[in-house]
């Protein structure tokens, strides 16, 4: 008898607006923190300073170490009228529903969200507001949400994700919806003493605000939220512990942030996302008493990793090789593109603890943690909403421990 299909009015939740937070917490390591010991437990309030005191010597810290781009791109068309684009990933990328009739010169194309999508045609030149020499050809609709670009700076196609500084005044930091940008951005430009008026200053601060402390590697729409909180006064006093820190790369898209439309989970589609796990990090996650990764975009490069290892194993074992690595120690980086949806009755192959915030309702990242820890999410935020825990982006955290039959 098969099981029975996963509903998302399971996953809705009464979120009140007074609830999502539009500002972060100053410092990034004074976010609330809330402890979940396991079933049957009563949660603890704590903070994420106290992070170092709740993990132990044998435990490992992973982290995305992704940066956010500036991707959100305030443009006009030659007519006067406003429009925005979103740039997700270049088209050279594995992204899904990408047609495979794609000319060859993808490469110096862009998918993205463009807003209003109806009323722009293809062939439509964008200018940038701030930034004249930056201009936007929009060409044809990927799929139902996506169209692709064509990203101008003065002549030259940007295509590069690791020179998107070069995007830095015509673009912003592509908030969620849900965040207030100039509530933000004015509260973090006067704790900065940056002048909220001076809109390029102002803009800076937040999406400085807008990555962690340990991002690097470029080429995400989104921030992966939960690595907000951390400090290195947090990550070093992890350290002085014994605690190892290791790194994954997971680029965050529209597979983390889009919302889930269908009445049912199994008719979701879940985009792809690029990820890169060292061979190091699989290292000091088999020799870890426990995994705790910050975030959901680590959970997912993680796990896809260990799920591209076992593939490798069979492959291996059905060819009759004796090569076959018996353990992510023997392997080398895996990297590739992950459409993985973690929901109910999936396992977990190598994550243990998890640090992350509080998600919307109906999202593929609830599905996680439910997968995760099973339906005690609920109990988990019903306390977090009547003792005035911040939700989203910018809001507050949980510590969350694995339960092993769900």
């Amino acid at each position: 008898m098969s099981e029975p299909r996963l509903r998302m009015d399971e996953f809705d939740y009464e979120l009140p607006p007074s609830s999502i937070a539009h500002v972060p917490a100053e410092p990034r390591d004074s976010a609330r923190l809330l402890v979940d010991p396991g079933p049957s437990r009563a949660p603890e309030h704590r903070h994420v300073t106290d992070l170092p005191s709740l993990l132990g010597p044998g435990d490992l810290l992973v982290v995305n170490e992704t940066r956010v781009m500036p991707a959100r791109l305030p443009l006009r068309k030659r007519t006067g009228g406003a429009a925005e684009v979103l740039l997700l990933a270049p088209l050279t990328a594995k992204l899904g529903s990408t047609p495979q009739n794609a000319d060859s010169d993808d490469h110096r194309r862009w998918a993205a969200l463009v807003r209003p999508s109806r009323r722009i045609a293809d062939g439509t030149v964008l200018i940038s507001e701030r930034d004249p020499s930056v201009r936007v050809v929009v060409g044809e609709r990927l799929d139902r949400q996506r169209r692709a670009v064509r990203v101008l700076i003065g002549d030259t196609p940007f295509a590069d994700v690791s020179q998107a500084r070069l995007l830095e005044r015509a673009g912003e930091a592509p908030l969620p919806p849900y965040i207030d940008p100039d509530i933000a951005r004015g509260a973090i430009a006067e704790r900065l003493g940056v002048d909220a008026a001076d809109s390029d200053a102002a803009r800076a601060a937040l999406a400085d605000r807008y990555q962690t402390v340990y991002a690097c590697s470029e080429g995400s729409a989104a921030a992966p939220t939960a690595g907000l909180h951390l400090t290195e006064r947090v990550l070093d006093a992890l350290r002085s512990k014994g605690l190892g820190i290791a790194t994954v790369d997971l680029t965050v898209g529209l597979a983390t942030f889009a919302p889930i439309t269908a009445e049912h989970a199994d008719e979701h589609e879940m985009h792809t996302e690029h990820y890169q796990v060292s061979a190091s990090t699989l290292a000091a996650c088999a020799a870890a008493e426990r995994v705790v990764a910050v975030g959901t975009t680590t959970v997912r490069a993680l796990e896809a990793a260990a799920r591209q290892l076992q593939v490798r194993r069979q492959a291996a074992c059905d060819a009759g090789t004796t090569d076959a690595p018996a353990a992510p120690t023997s392997t080398g980086d895996v990297c590739g593109w992950t459409d993985l949806f973690l929901r109910r009755g999936a396992e977990f192959l190598l994550i243990d603890a998890m640090l992350t915030n509080f998600h919307l309702p109906r999202s593929s990242l609830l599905l996680l943690i439910d997968a995760f820890i099973g339906p005690r999410w609920r109990d988990l935020y019903a306390t977090a909403l009547a003792e005035g825990y911040r939700f989203l982006s910018f809001g507050d955290a949980m510590l969350l421990r694995r339960t092993r039959s769900s």
